[in-house]
């Protein structure tokens, strides 16, 4: 994956963006009535969430590592196509494993 930042990827506008979409999931879990529509949305909304810490983590850091970079990266992507995919276990997982990644490297600096 090339290195997000270096192609303009601007991780305060994309914390900013994935917090109303995990807002926008934590209000949609309200308004469900069955027990799996609640699921994924709360799913979606955790995962973004998460997402979003990520982000900011790369955002404040002065020099964030490259692999942390890529991770958030990554983490974004998965998050946005398992937004759009029928069956969004595994990308979910993808998603949510890239964002720990993100803010662990971002956490420690790992290089």
């Amino acid at each position: 994956m090339p290195d997000a930042r270096k192609a303009g990827m601007d991780f305060s506008s994309e914390a900013a963006e994935a917090a109303r979409r995990a807002h926008g999931w934590a209000v949609y879990v309200d308004g469900q009535t069955t027990g799996t529509g609640r699921d994924v949305a709360r799913a979606r909304a955790r995962l973004w969430a998460l997402v979003a810490q990520a982000c900011a983590a790369v955002a404040a850091a002065p020099s964030p590592s490259p692999l942390a970079v890529s991770a958030a990266g990554r983490a974004l992507d998965a998050a946005r196509r398992q937004e759009r995919a029928s069956s969004v276990a595994d990308l979910q997982d993808q998603a949510w494993t890239w964002a720990e990644v993100a803010l662990a490297c971002a956490a420690t600096g790992a290089e």
